[in-house]
């Protein structure tokens, strides 16, 4: 027999197995034909700086605006640090990349980022920055028409790292002159792998007129969170005069996200391998880290941390596991989307699934739905992004923006018309 019949009858019979087993599964061939569509067209429509997404309650436009001309030859793979944080003033829009450059959304639509003078060069002594220290946090303090950014610092001479914070009169957003207010406690170091600035905290924002809150990650000291002589594994209260400080909450591992909502506080936080928290923060609570977590280290040691339940410690209000790389919280204030008014927003960036990024727990923006006291959360919503979202700011009108960071981004959502 020729290699050609051969080859015939071996096309044949395949055909014929693949006519029975569609006949045979007939509903599991067509459920993987479809779900090949939805996440076919699901991707390409990533591609494309405006496309729809199909939420439970709205259909969305997404607008996403590239970056990569503000940024300073940025990747995040190589810079392993956070793109840049957004905030907002009288429905204008800011963005401070990690580095410190400053810009006012001008016009999203065309893309068009007008920088702003600032003297933060002379400020964050970007020379010493290591591993990847950077900016951390971006708040606009509309109380006292102030800005403040957080940033960690570096002081090679003494081998001291930690967080900082600098302040700016508004100056109507022209020529920004920022000034050091405030330093946490040294970490000591002797090599740079006695740290781990990435687990470094950093949201401001403000608790009244008087008072900013500013949380402190544990930079992956062992049981620093605990001691309440040192600063970090902290939410610290920090009076905007004289800049004096406390402890607020204590037992953190690393909370990248803080926000109020009728005068509750939340704070989002890392866990370990899993057992990512949205907790609600109050005064002199303890949070238990790293004494108790709802998931294992990465190397899989199940017996470091009691895993199951927070004992004495305060329990978290709601626990994503497995992690979705959480990132920052806002709460949605505004009728503009009103059926997701009173909703929490979380953004993730956890990227762990190679090619099948769809079934990533992370890329995503989150929707919470809470019940009407806010002390427990009824459902999320996963709204896939497919990038890692650094920041989210929700404008006094209603419009919600975020940033990402593998493809630099600046997104928009808004009603489909």
């Amino acid at each position: 027999m020729s290699i050609k019949s051969r080859a015939l009858i071996t096309f044949i019979i395949l055909f014929v197995i693949l006519i029975f087993i569609s006949f045979s599964f007939k509903k599991e061939f067509k459920s993987i034909l479809n779900l090949t569509k939805f996440y076919t067209i699901k991707k390409l429509n990533l591609y494309k700086d405006n496309y729809k997404i199909d939420t439970v309650l709205y259909d969305l436009k997404i607008s996403k605006r590239s970056i990569n001309n503000i940024l300073n030859k940025y990747n995040y793979y190589t810079n392993n640090s956070p793109v840049g944080y957004l905030d907002s003033y009288n429905n204008r829009l800011f963005f401070i990349t990690g580095q410190g450059s400053f810009y006012e959304v001008d016009d999203f639509q065309n893309s068009k980022f007008k920088k702003i003078k600032n003297n933060l060069n002379s400020i964050l002594n970007k020379n010493n920055f290591v591993k990847s220290m950077s900016v951390r946090s971006l708040y606009i303090d509309k109380y006292n028409d102030k800005i403040f950014i957080s940033f960690t610092y570096h002081e090679p001479e003494t081998k001291c790292v930690g967080l900082e914070i600098a302040e700016s009169n508004l100056s109507n957003f022209t020529n920004l002159q920022f000034m050091s207010k405030f330093k946490t406690q040294c970490i000591k170091y002797d090599n740079f792998n006695d740290f781990n600035e990435m687990s470094s905290g950093g949201k401001l924002i403000s608790l009244t007129e008087k008072y900013l809150l500013l949380t402190t990650g544990d930079f992956w000291q062992n049981d620093i969170s605990q001691n309440d002589k040192k600063d970090y594994g902290k939410v610290l209260i920090i009076d905007k005069i004289n800049y004096n400080h406390s402890i607020f909450s204590s037992g953190h591992r690393n909370q990248q996200g803080l926000t109020i909502y009728k005068d509750k506080i939340y704070a989002s936080e890392h866990g370990p391998r899993g057992g990512d928290e949205i907790n609600s923060i109050v005064k002199n609570e303890n949070y238990g880290w790293p004494v108790v977590a709802y998931g294992p280290t990465y190397k899989k040691d199940y017996n470091k941390y009691y895993l199951k339940d927070h004992k004495e410690y305060k329990e978290p209000l709601f626990v994503f596991s497995p992690s979705i790389g959480i990132s920052d919280i806002e709460f949605y204030n505004s009728d503009y989307l009103e059926r997701w008014n009173g909703d929490m927003l979380v953004a993730s960036m956890k990227n762990n699934t190679g090619m099948l990024r769809q079934l990533n727990p992370g890329l995503s923006l989150y929707r919470l739905k809470f019940d009407k006291n806010h002390e427990k959360v009824l459902y999320s919503e996963k709204i896939f992004i497919d990038d890692r979202i650094r920041d989210i700011e929700i404008l006094d009108n209603g419009l919600i923006f975020f940033v990402t960071e593998e493809n630099p981004s600046l997104y928009k959502v808004d009603l489909m018309q």
